[in-house]
């Protein structure tokens, strides 16, 4: 074995050093910023969840669906709980295929999206699913609470507002019976 030369100890040096600089914890770029820590985005997500808790001021009304919709929704869910937010991604996909124009499966993605940390496309979904459900009642709660979440991370207090107002449009009073 031949000896290593001063200029090849020094190059393999330099590599090293810039392996080891690559691999260590670096400035978080503008982007990475957006997105909150693991337990973060789930508190996250039960936040938008129960912000329609008890929230009864409108009739939803679902069509029936195909029930394959149904078993991807449910293995969504599963695989939600068991943490694997990629697989709830793929589930919730497939679901959306064969039903693309559900609001409620809209809303549902928006919250996995939210779980993988993709907050700018969680927010545009809940939007979606706000232009295309009732615009009031349990959903729409959702939808909103959804970006208002987003705009936590973001930073953005004076749209959060705004989200926070639409919000609570959401919630119609019943009308008093007699």
């Amino acid at each position: 074995m031949k000896p290593v030369s001063a200029n090849c100890r020094i190059l393999l040096s330099c590599a090293v050093a810039a392996v080891l600089a690559a691999c260590s914890s670096a400035p978080r770029d503008e982007k990475s910023t957006l997105t909150r820590p693991d337990s973060d985005r789930i508190a996250a997500v039960q936040a938008i969840r129960a912000a329609n808790a008890g929230e009864n001021s409108a009739l939803q009304v679902n069509p029936l669906r195909d029930p394959a919709v149904e078993g991807f929704v449910a293995q969504a869910a599963h695989a939600e709980k068991l943490g694997q937010f990629d697989d709830a991604f793929v589930a919730m996909s497939k679901a959306r295929k064969l039903a693309p124009e559900a609001p409620d499966l809209l809303q549902s993605e928006a919250e996995i999206e939210f779980l993988r940390g993709n907050t700018e496309q969680a927010e545009k979904l809940a939007y979606e699913s706000f232009k295309k459900g009732p615009q009031v009642g349990t959903l729409c709660v959702q939808n909103w609470q959804t970006i208002v979440e987003a705009r936590k991370i973001f930073n953005d207090p004076d749209y959060r507002a705004v989200a926070e107002g639409k919000r609570e449009q959401c919630k119609v009073k019943r009308p008093v019976r007699l």
